[in-house]
C-alpha cells in the first residue's frame, strides 16, 4: 500500500503531473533521442510502440527496457505504461515474427468459443509482458454491421451484438488476469460507419435508443468484465452531441456518457490525436487540451520532432496555469493513472524489469491454441467440397494454383501434397484480374487471395463469371479476407478464412486437402 500513498498526485510537480497524461509514439527499433527527451524532459507517463518499433521479441525487450531505465533514472521516477496495438497476438505486428500471431477477431468470432478467445488473451498477455509491453490497445469491440466499413472490418468479432460482447469480455479477462491492461475500443462504436477516422470524421447518424441498444452494448459488457481502459474514437454522434464534436473531444460523450452514465472508472485513452478525424479541425496541441477538458486521462499523441512535441505539452501546462483545465481535473486523471500503475505493479517499489527469456515465446502449446481457433473459424460456402483425390492412390498433379505471395504457408502445404501442376504467384489480389482476362487454364484451378479490407468487386465478379461457365468445383477459392466479398461470388465454391494469420493458412490447406474434420 505504501506505493499508493507515496505516489499520490500531490507529490508530483505540475510538470510531472502533465507528463503522466501523455503517451507519445515511438517510431524506431531503438530508443531514439526524441523518445529519450520525452521521457527525461517532459516526464511522460507512457510510450506507444508503433509498427516501426516492432521487429522481434528480443529487440522489443531491449527497447522497452531502455525506456523503463530512462524513466526510472532520469525521467519521472515512475515506470511507464508501454502500449502497443497487439490486436491479434504479441506476434501480429512483429516484422520478423517470433511470437504468436493469432487469427484476427473476425475469425475468433467465427470460431465462436469464448474459452478459446480467453486463451488468445492469456497468451498475448504472457508474450507481451515478456517483451516489456504492459498495456494493449485491444480488443476492438465495434460491431461491424456495415459491409462498407473501410477500417474496422475483420478487426471486429462480427456483426452480431451479443457475440461481439461475449468475445470482447473473454479477451479482456484473458489479458487482465495475466497482467496486461486491456482497452475496449473505439467508443462509442466505429462499426456502422463508411468513413475511416484516419482520414476524416465519421458520423454515426443514429438516435439514442438505437445507440444504447446496439453500439454501446459491447462497451457495457466490457466495463462489466472489468476492462481497465476504454479508447474513445474520433467519431461524431449528433444524437449525443449536436456540435458534431468527435467523441474523443466531447465532454458529453467522454464524461457524460462513458464516465457518468455507463459508470466507467478506469482509464480513458484518446485514439491517436494525429488522425484526420481530429486534425482536419484542430491542431494536436489544441486537441490535447480539449481531450483533457472532455474527460480523457491519456493523450495518445504523435510527434516526429521535439518541435512538434513541445507545444503539445506546453499547451496542456498553459491550460492548467490559466485555469482552462482545473487543477482538480488534472489531479483526477493523474490519480487514476497512478492507481492503475499501482494495480499493475508499475510503481518504483513494485516494478522490476524481468530478464529476457527466449523460452517465453512461440511455445508449441501457444501455437496449438492458434491452430484450434483457426480450424474452428474455417467457413465453407457455396457447396465447397474438399479435394477429391484422397484414397485413390497417388493423386495426379492436375491443379493450377494461383496464390498471393503473402500466403506462403498455405502454398507450401498444398505444394507438398503433390497435386499442383502449374503455379502463378501474385503480388496482390488485383493482379488476378489481368490473369483472368486471359482466361483460365482447362485444368481445375485453386485461387488463394488475401486482403484486410473489402476487395474490388470487378476482380471478384470476373472470377465468378469464369467459374459459372465451368463444371462445378473446378474453380475453388480460398479467401483470406472479408466475408462481405462473397456477395460477388455466388458461383464459386469457397472457404472463408477472414485473415491470413499463419494458423489460418495451415487450417485452410488442411480443409482443402480434406485432412481433419472442420465444421
Amino acid at each position: 500500500m505504501n506505493d499508493r500513498i507515496h505516489f499520490d498526485s500531490s507529490r508530483l510537480t505540475l510538470e510531472e503531473k502533465v507528463g503522466q497524461l501523455f503517451t507519445f509514439y515511438n517510431t524506431g527499433k531503438e530508443l531514439s533521442e526524441l523518445t529519450e527527451k520525452m521521457i527525461r524532459d517532459w516526464k511522460v507517463g507512457g510510450i506507444f510502440l508503433d509498427m516501426g518499433s516492432l521487429d522481434h521479441p528480443e529487440q522489443v525487450y531491449r527497447l522497452t527496457r531502455a525506456m523503463q531505465e530512462t524513466a526510472l533514472q532520469t525521467g519521472s521516477g515512475i515506470p511507464l505504461f508501454i502500449s502497443a496495438d497487439l490486436v491479434a497476438g504479441a506476434g501480429c505486428k512483429l516484422a520478423s515474427g517470433g511470437a504468436v500471431h493469432f487469427p484476427k477477431n473476425k475469425a475468433i468470432g467465427a470460431a465462436g468459443s469464448a474459452d478459446l478467445a480467453y486463451e488468445t488473451g492469456r497468451i498475448t498477455a504472457t508474450e507481451s509482458l515478456a517483451m516489456g509491453v504492459n498495456f494493449n490497445y485491444s480488443p476492438v469491440v465495434d460491431i461491424n454491421n456495415n459491409p462498407l466499413n473501410p477500417v474496422i472490418g475483420t478487426h471486429s468479432f462480427g456483426e452480431d451484438r451479443d457475440q461481439v460482447g461475449r468475445m470482447g469480455q473473454a479477451v479482456i479477462r484473458g489479458y487482465q488476469d495475466h497482467g496486461i491492461i486491456a482497452t475496449a475500443k473505439h467508443f462509442p462504436g466505429h462499426g456502422d460507419t463508411s468513413v475511416d477516422s484516419h482520414f476524416d470524421l465519421p458520423v454515426l447518424p443514429f438516435d439514442r435508443e438505437r445507440l444504447s441498444r446496439f453500439e454501446l452494448e459491447p462497451f457495457r459488457l466490457a466495463i462489466a468484465a472489468g476492462a481497465d481502459a476504454v479508447m474513445v474514437g474520433h467519431i461524431a454522434v449528433p444524437a449525443l452531441d449536436s456540435s458534431l464534436m468527435p467523441a474523443s473531444l466531447s465532454p458529453k460523450m467522454t464524461t457524460g456518457l462513458l464516465r457518468e452514465e455507463l459508470g466507467f472508472q478506469g482509464l480513458i485513452v484518446t485514439d491517436g490525436l494525429s488522425m484526420k478525424g481530429v486534425t482536419s479541425r484542430f491542431s494536436q496541441a489544441e486537441a490535447c487540451v480539449m481531450a483533457i477538458q472532455a474527460g480523457a486521462d491519456i493523450l495518445l499523441a504523435l510527434a516526429r520532432t521535439a518541435e512538434e512535441a513541445g507545444p503539445m505539452v506546453k499547451a496542456v501546462l498553459d491550460a492548467v496555469l490559466s485555469g482552462a483545465i482545473s487543477e482538480a481535473r488534472l489531479s483526477e486523471s493523474v490519480d487514476r493513472i497512478l492507481r492503475m500503475k499501482a494495480k499493475y505493479k508499475l510503481l518504483p517499489h513494485s516494478f522490476h524489469i524481468p530478464t529476457y527469456d527466449p523460452a517465453a515465446f512461440h511455445r508449441p502449446e501457444y501455437e496449438e491454441v492458434s491452430l484450434r481457433v483457426a480450424r474452428a473459424a474455417v467457413t465453407p460456402v457455396n457447396g465447397f467440397q474438399p479435394y477429391p483425390g484422397r484414397g485413390a492412390g497417388t493423386p495426379e498433379p492436375a491443379w493450377t494454383l494461383i496464390c498471393e505471395h503473402q500466403l506462403g504457408t498455405f502454398a507450401e502445404q498444398i505444394r507438398s501434397a503433390g497435386v499442383i501442376k502449374t503455379e502463378h504467384t501474385l503480388k496482390g489480389y488485383e493482379e488476378l484480374l489481368p490473369l483472368l482476362k486471359e482466361g483460365l487454364p482447362p485444368d481445375p484451378v485453386l485461387v488463394a487471395i488475401t486482403y484486410n479490407k473489402r476487395m474490388r468487386s470487378e476482380v471478384l465478379q470476373e472470377l465468378n463469371r469464369l467459374a459459372a461457365g465451368r463444371a462445378g468445383g473446378s474453380v475453388v477459392l480460398v479467401h483470406f479476407g472479408s466475408p462481405y466479398d462473397l456477395e460477388h461470388l455466388p458461383n464459386v465454391p469457397a472457404i472463408v478464412l477472414y485473415d491470413r494469420a499463419p494458423s489460418l493458412q495451415q487450417a485452410a490447406a488442411e480443409t482443402w486437402l480434406g485432412l481433419g474434420s472442420h465444421h
